[in-house]
């Protein structure tokens, strides 16, 4: 009697561990689910909420233009800048030298070496001297700026206005 009860027992724990499918139905197969784009939308960021943007890329799209222009004016103020400071000392070295040039060809004049002259001659030899050390003070001036412009790490096109 005690047979009787332990095996149908048994065999129904068997057959539960090993369901088979309804008559009728299908068998089940090893299908991957595919999700489309409805699918996702159900699923939001933990920071979204429940109410979802219906267009956020043209936002962020105009947020990057909006700062890529931002940035690109502002390296052109910047180049401008850089520009104007090296054109304003290129102009005085420019005239420096200039100066430097027509105090050196008066000094060398036919008629500037009679005694009666020394005076003249001793006159333009200081302003000949002055107008060599404002040479020199400009041409360290430029090269202090390209070093400043180096340290900053601007193009050096910027520095002869060129883009």
């Amino acid at each position: 009697m005690f047979n009787r009860l332990v095996f149908p027992l048994f065999a129904a724990f068997i057959f539960s561990l090993f369901p088979a499918p309804v008559k009728g139905s299908e068998p089940v197969k090893d299908e991957p689910k595919v999700f489309t784009n409805e699918d996702i939308e159900k699923y939001h960021a933990p920071s979204a909420g429940s109410a979802t943007a219906s267009n956020p890329l043209p936002q962020e799209d105009s947020d990057t233009d909006r700062k890529y222009k931002e940035r690109r004016i502002s390296g052109e103020h910047e180049m401008e800048y850089w520009c104007k400071k090296a054109r304003t000392i290129n102009r005085r070295i420019e005239d420096d030298r200039e100066t430097v040039k027509e105090i050196g060809d008066q000094a060398v004049e036919p008629g500037t070496r009679r005694s009666s002259s020394r005076k003249k001659t001793a006159t333009l030899e200081k302003k000949l001297d002055k107008a060599k050390k404002r040479l020199r003070n400009s041409e360290s001036d430029l090269k202090d700026l390209e070093d400043e412009a180096h340290r900053k790490g601007i193009p050096p096109g910027w520095l002869r206005c060129q883009t």
